[in-house]
């Protein structure tokens, strides 16, 4: 933007004058070396500070107005790896980094007096566009997290929104984007991790495993291990875990719980007594499972979905308990 738009020569000569005197010179000083008067030139002083061209200092009772030494955000907007518009005083986009325009794929022509709301992919709502307008009054900057989605993938910003000044004096509003999004990745995929753990290691200890929503084994705990001769190592990443309690491949419980069919867990065990889960969606079976062991082992089976902190289905979690004993006593009991 030319800093020179809608100015007479008036003001051409003033700054003329103070970058001739980089020490600063007083209203007085400035209106004889331009030869105005001292009220004409205090306007175009208003005018020249409004729109940040002048600083002024106050020596003593004096004031001296010198050349501002600010950057235009003009100079520096393409040379930084952020992402910065800046918005006029109708949160209208009057400028654009190389970079934003290539995160919204569009050319600058068509960003040029667009609202951030308006875009095909929206960094704004309009809500949150009304959050910005104090900042026209001087309010003080505002930092938020901003998620965009492109293209059906989520992208989040640190976004700071700093009041500024346009060439012409209007008020505006800078905004500088930091794409934070590997770092919000990272910590989502912490707490899921810590959401697992957590509650892998609330379930009662008995042998258990964890497959994800693909059916691929993500844990196999030691007991298990001992239980069924099947090596972690063997399992893990892959959709053996079927080998563990079948001679030929058979949907196990677990299978059926990440699925979400409960129709399907009634026709597959019917044994359940109902195809309706607990309050936590879980379901128990009891079974004698012949390729368990040498000779065969009775075991009661508890599989319930596990969910991320947001509510979306990331697997399941099977407990596995021996009841042979048990079940034997209840045989010779019955006899």
């Amino acid at each position: 933007m030319d800093e020179n738009a809608g100015e007479g020569d008036e003001a051409t000569r003033i700054r003329a004058v103070l970058r001739n005197h980089p020490q600063g010179l007083s209203i007085k000083e400035i209106s004889f070396e331009v030869s105005m008067s001292r009220n004409s030139v205090a306007k175009y002083l208003e005018v020249l500070m409004a729109s940040g061209q002048l600083d002024l200092r106050h020596v003593g009772n004096a004031k001296l107005y010198t050349l501002s030494r600010r950057i235009p955000v003009g100079s520096i907007i393409n040379h930084t790896g952020e992402l910065i518009i800046v918005l006029d005083d109708n949160l209208r986009v009057v400028q654009a980094s190389d970079s934003f325009c290539a995160f919204t794929g569009l050319p600058r022509a068509d960003i040029h007096d667009a609202r951030l709301s308006s875009l095909p992919a929206p960094i704004l709502s309009a809500a949150e566009e009304g959050e910005l307008l104090p900042l026209m009054h001087g309010g003080p900057t505002l930092k938020k997290e901003i998620r965009v989605v492109r293209n059906g993938d989520e992208v989040f910003f640190s976004g700071r929104f700093i009041p500024a000044l346009l060439g012409n004096g209007v008020t505006a509003v800078t905004c500088i984007l930091e794409d934070i999004t590997e770092r919000v990745r990272a910590e989502r995929a912490t707490r899921e991790r810590d959401q697992l753990l957590h509650t892998i290691f609330h379930i009662p200890t008995a042998p258990q495993f964890y497959i994800d929503r693909n059916h691929k084994v993500v844990y196999w705990d030691r007991a298990l291990e001992i239980m069924t001769g099947i090596k972690a190592e063997v399992v893990i990443g892959t959709h053996d875990h079927w080998k563990a309690f079948y001679s030929g491949e058979y949907p196990c419980l677990i299978d059926l719980v990440v699925d979400g069919n409960p129709r399907k867990i009634f026709e597959m065990y019917p044994e359940i007594s109902s195809c309706s889960p607990d309050a936590e969606g879980r379901y128990e079976f009891t079974g004698f499972f012949s390729a368990v062991g040498p000779r065969g082992k009775w075991l009661h089976l508890t599989a319930m979905p596990v969910r991320d902190p947001a509510g979306n289905l990331t697997g399941a979690m099977e407990t596995v308990e021996d009841v042979t004993d048990k079940k034997n006593r209840e045989f010779v009991i019955q006899d």
